[in-house]
């Protein structure tokens, strides 16, 4: 995983040859503390504590002087010490301490035990393969690194697959599409034991989000709050020792962080990054020239185009390990690439406000649902006239989807379902093989009749689509060395967003009403006022029934191969009928998930391959175990 760490490597094993074989590794990339005294493993001044960690904690410096008032001495100024030093003063209990993206290992020598845990979104990622039989726990960042390894065998796990189908969500479910590889799942921790020559595993959540409620404050007390503690996770994000920049598309959310360093006076150097597109439609050209030309910061842009995800292709499946629907993911990847040439290692971006602060289009829906539901009518009017004023006439609800509000959720999604049975994804796979699938279907079901706009957030949020926008980002910024940081996803902002009413969200026909109201004066109006969401859209649609489309056709064939009898047989032809043009939202995105499929499976199966035999030593580190 040199990608992950360009900057150093770090080999720890316990001393001994008694059980339990406790080996440990890091790659660094160094963000704090650029010295050797902060590299890892990092094991404490007695030796009874290592410990690997990828992220960043954002409050080390409080944290830190807080341990040397109880005595806690360190040899370095990293954040990595002080995470070492928080858990030997407070053990598992430090999670609530810490504001940070993390996802860390300690092996603990007094008590004989392994400790690991994800932080509360689950920005950074942890898998794991635990076979109980053979005694063996192991982890990485990265499902790769378990397959070089050698502790797990490539095969498909069909139930995450099913679910995969059904969803189109991996990252928020504990399986992933291989088999025997799980991941913790956000704000969860582990600890695997050893006692009586066995290992022992337990794993727990450590935090969840409050209720939603309705605080007795006004639009203007809420947003001068909502401003106060996004400032704070600004400033407490833009801590380092590397150059720190900022991933702008022109949205809403990025020009905020963009916005608030320059309120911070933190804009002096600062470079941001972004993808243009070539077709106007799609451009956010002009709302990323307002936020550059209204804050002074140096901007830096690239051009996706066909050609060069063609050529990209199979190194962008290699970081991404599991299937992403879009082009956007591409755009990333180049974006990331833009600030390694530009020499920026850290940058923030503007994750999370879409799913907290109801972003889409789509919680529009759930929002009047519940309005419909509890019977108030003149406000369900209100909003109906207000969202069609701002969109040009546009209705957010028909009567039909009204009247289906009152449909308990278990039913509607069973309609939905069965709508979808026949079209959509499920048309690529083999029947047979669907037939056979476990229960897989929508997660959502149970969300209460009253309360599903709320409901939805936290679902989006924890389990959704977050868990893969935070997926994605990782690996793009990882496949280039560079760290993403997420201000959007302090605790400490969530936790006070979800305590507030649904109106606090989507009033007036307008989307994350208490993020404009906080940001008014501070981000450009042409960018607040915009009622529309594009993001790194690039003409997906087009590109693969244009200059890709011979391309597609040789991976859909690769793809059949690859999934073995999962796939219909007739895929190609499939792809041949479908209605032209693509359609942008469905034909395309399926097209490009399942091709992403297949060659995701692909780079593993060949990292998987070319491990056996190496005298690589990092494909040994379980050697003592086997």
């Amino acid at each position: 995983m040199v990608h992950r760490g360009p900057d150093g490597q770090g080999l720890w094993r316990r001393a001994g040859d008694v059980p339990p074989f406790v080996t440990i590794g890091h790659r660094r990339l160094a963000i704090i503390d650029l010295t050797d005294s902060a590299a890892q493993p990092m094991t404490s001044l007695d030796g009874s504590t290592c410990l690997t960690f990828n992220g960043e904690i954002y409050n080390y410096r409080e944290l830190r002087e807080e341990l040397i008032a109880t005595g806690c001495v360190f040899r370095s100024k990293s954040d990595t010490e002080v995470l070492l030093n928080a858990y030997r003063r407070w053990g598992a209990e430090c999670l609530s301490r810490l504001n940070g993206m993390f996802a860390f290992a300690i092996w603990d020598e007094q008590r004989r035990e392994f400790f690991a845990a994800r932080d509360r979104f689950g920005e950074k990622p942890f898998h794991y393969v635990w076979d109980e039989r053979a005694g063996v726990f192991a982890f990485a960042s990265e499902i790769k690194a378990l397959f070089a390894a050698g502790v797990v065998s490539l095969r498909l796990n069909d139930s995450a697959l099913g679910r995969f189908v059904g969803e189109l969500v991996l990252a928020g479910n504990e399986e992933t599409i291989y088999a025997g590889v799980r991941r913790l799942l956000p704000a969860e921790a582990i600890r695997v034991r050893f006692s009586d020559g066995a290992l022992r595993l337990s794993r727990w959540s450590y935090w969840s989000i409050g209720e939603a409620g309705t605080p007795r404050l006004s639009r203007h007390a809420a947003a001068e709050q909502f401003r106060a503690l996004f400032e704070d996770s600004v400033r407490l994000r833009l801590r380092s020792d590397v150059p720190v920049g900022t991933s702008l598309s022109g949205g809403v959310d990025s020009s905020s962080v963009v916005c608030v360093i320059h309120r911070l006076g933190a804009a002096a150097g600062q470079k941001t990054f972004s993808a243009r597109m070539q077709d106007p439609r799609l451009d956010e050209g002009n709302h990323i020239r307002a936020v550059v030309n209204y804050t002074g910061v140096e901007s830096y842009e690239v051009i996706p185009t066909a050609e060069e995800l063609q050529n990209v292709f199979p190194r962008l499946c290699y970081v991404m390990e599991e299937p992403f629907p879009a082009t956007s993911m591409f755009a990333q990847f180049l974006v990331m690439r833009l600030a390694r040439e530009h020499g920026v290692t850290v940058l923030l971006d503007g994750q999370g406000a879409d799913e907290y602060l109801a972003g889409y289009h789509k919680y529009f829906r759930d929002r009047y649902g519940d309005l419909v539901r509890r019977l108030r009518i003149p406000s369900v009017v209100r909003e109906l006239r207000a969202y069609a004023r701002l969109r040009a006439g546009a209705r957010a609800m028909s009567a039909r989807g009204m009247a289906a509000a009152f449909l308990p959720e278990e039913v509607r999604t069973a309609f939905i379902s069965r709508a979808q049975a026949g079209g959509g994804f499920r048309k690529w796979w083999n029947p047979e093989w669907l037939v056979s699938l476990p229960d897989t279907g929508r997660n959502d079901k149970g969300f209460p009749y009253f309360g599903r706009f709320e409901a939805r957030l936290r679902h989006d949020s924890f389990r959704g689509p977050l868990q893969e926008l935070l997926r994605y980002g990782d690996r793009n910024s990882m496949a280039w060395s560079r760290e993403l940081r997420q201000p959007f996803l302090d605790h400490r902002l969530a936790e006070f967003v979800f305590s507030l009413g649904p109106e606090f969200k989507i009033s007036g026909g307008m989307t994350k009403v208490v993020l404009r109201d906080a940001m008014r004066g501070l981000v450009p109006d042409a960018v607040l006022d915009r009622s529309d969401k594009l993001g790194y859209q690039a003409p997906q649609a087009q590109w693969l029934d244009g200059a890709l489309k011979p391309w597609i056709e040789e991976q859909l064939e690769k793809t059949f191969h690859v999934l073995d009898g999962r796939l219909a047989a007739n895929c190609l032809r499939i792809f041949q009928s479908l209605p032209r043009p693509l359609n942008e939202w469905s034909d395309s995105r399926e097209l490009f998930l399942l091709i992403t499929l297949g060659e995701c499976v692909s780079q593993l199966r060949t990292v998987e391959t070319s491990s056996r035999g190496s005298d690589d030593t990092n494909a040994h580190l379980f050697e003592r175990v086997s």
